[in-house]
């Protein structure tokens, strides 16, 4: 999964860390004794922000990120704890491949998709909570030939997380046969960077297919861009100036004027102009002399219905079409409506949501893929936990803005949506036919 270099890297980190904090617990206990007690911590002494490191020793940028901007942090429990994730991810897959469990959920930490064969992958600027990619290393170990259990010859990964599954990605199109794997990933993008506007929404990748190597990637717009989405998708009267399109068919309408119509070929008709409507608004929306061509994915919408619609229209069918031994799922809750992992944060504590995802939502894309399941690999299914932070608290009663922006910098993050959320999904990965709510057992 990872590079021998990558993994040198962390395990040399993680031994410094171990070191530092025995000498740091060793200062305080000879502080103590003497009966003075400094600033410092065993705490400080062993906790380093980890993407600056990355990135220094891996080469993999040419800025360094500053330590104090650096949100991602290893101390010297962190190896043991990513080494349990990945283990545990590894463990479920036996047992799901074997028969003794029909599927499983890992709720694991750290997250593992934005660990690519480096860590941070090139020009990267954050690993994301990141230090070894928990649903890959379960993926190859599937496809590892193993005595003990069935072989496994295709596996799907399914992401949901609100951002795009760059470290999977990169795995996946570096694996030995990555004819093997199938990546699918529905996320929100906006990289107005590539405009020299200078936002981006973490990671900022994820906007192209690559179908030739199993990679669908399905990038949705943020909420903050309805205006932009509403204009790009509004309707345009049918006539254009396809000159020649017209004259096709006012000679096709005189021509068959004479021909006494069905309903039936009227209403044939009616639908192909109505097509023929939308792919004229959609071309011109793209290609109109006005403005910037319009992206390709404002044209599936925003919020809770363009994400049902990437299920529905671009996995279910893939998947299907794969025909997967086994499938596996990057969960992440933080597309939860009002979660601060898909909001775009500015300053004052201001936040813009980006997408509006219900507990439902989550319950209804685990039955869906399921019932894949069920028909492709007799419903075997390993759910991995990513992303997933709560909901910044509301401000209190008759406080003004100064107060309220103080309070919920230090106030804990609502987690009953993400909670509520992975319930959900844990309830449809038991029950995926609702045959409780059915069928309740009488008492």
């Amino acid at each position: 999964v990872h590079s021998a270099e990558y993994l040198t890297f962390v395990n040399d980190l993680s031994k410094e860390l171990e070191k530092r904090r025995k000498l740091a617990l060793l200062s305080e206990n000879n502080e103590e004794a003497d009966g003075s007690m400094g600033e410092g911590s065993s705490h400080s002494a062993a906790v380093v922000p980890f993407t600056p490191m990355v990135q220094r020793t891996m080469k993999t940028s040419s800025i360094i990120k500053k330590g104090s901007h650096s949100d991602t942090s290893f101390s010297a429990g962190s190896l043991r704890a990513a080494r349990r994730a990945a283990g545990a991810v590894q463990h479920a897959v036996d047992r799901v491949l074997l028969g003794r469990d029909r599927n499983a959920f890992c709720v694991v930490r750290p997250p593992g998709h934005h660990a690519g064969v480096n860590g941070l992958l090139a020009g990267g600027e954050s690993c994301g909570f990141c230090i070894f990619n928990n649903v890959a290393s379960g993926a190859l170990h599937a496809l590892s030939d193993a005595a003990h259990r069935p072989r496994c010859e295709r596996i799907a990964i399914v992401d949901i997380d609100v951002h795009h599954g760059n470290g999977t990605e990169e795995i996946v199109l570096k694996s030995q046969d990555p004819g093997r794997l199938l990546f699918f990933s529905v996320h929100l993008y906006d990289n107005e960077k590539k405009k020299g506007n200078g936002y981006s929404f973490y990671p900022g990748t994820g906007d192209e297919d690559d179908v030739a190597r199993n990679i669908i990637n399905v990038p949705l717009a943020p909420m903050w861009k309805e205006k932009d989405i509403s204009a790009s998708r509004a309707p345009i009267p049918l006539r254009s100036q396809h000159m020649t399109r017209n004259k096709v068919k006012q000679k096709s309408t005189s021509a068959s004027s004479s021909k006494p119509s069905s309903p039936r070929d009227t209403s044939q008709d009616e639908a192909s102009d109505s097509g023929r409507s939308v792919l004229e608004s959609d071309s011109s929306s793209r290609k109109g002399n006005s403005g910037p061509p319009t992206p390709n994915h404002y044209m599936m919408g925003f919020g809770r219905q363009a994400y049902r619609r990437a299920i529905q229209h671009r996995l279910l069918p893939a998947l299907r079409a794969f025909n997967p031994d086994l499938i596996m799922m990057s969960v992440g809750f933080d597309a939860a409506k009002g979660d601060v992992g898909n909001a775009k944060h500015f300053s004052m504590g201001k936040e813009q949501m980006g997408i509006d995802l219900e507990p439902e939502d989550y319950a209804w894309t685990t039955r869906k893929v399921l019932e894949v399941a069920d028909i492709c690999c007799q419903g075997k299914v390993v759910s991995v936990l990513e992303g997933g932070y709560g909901r910044t608290p509301g401000p209190p009663p008759q406080a003004s803005s100064a107060d309220t922006t103080s309070a919920r910098a230090h106030e804990a993050l609502d987690k009953s949506c993400f909670s509520e959320c992975a319930m959900r999904h844990l309830q449809a990965l038991i029950d995926p036919y609702d045959a409780e709510m059915r069928h309740p057992i009488k008492e």
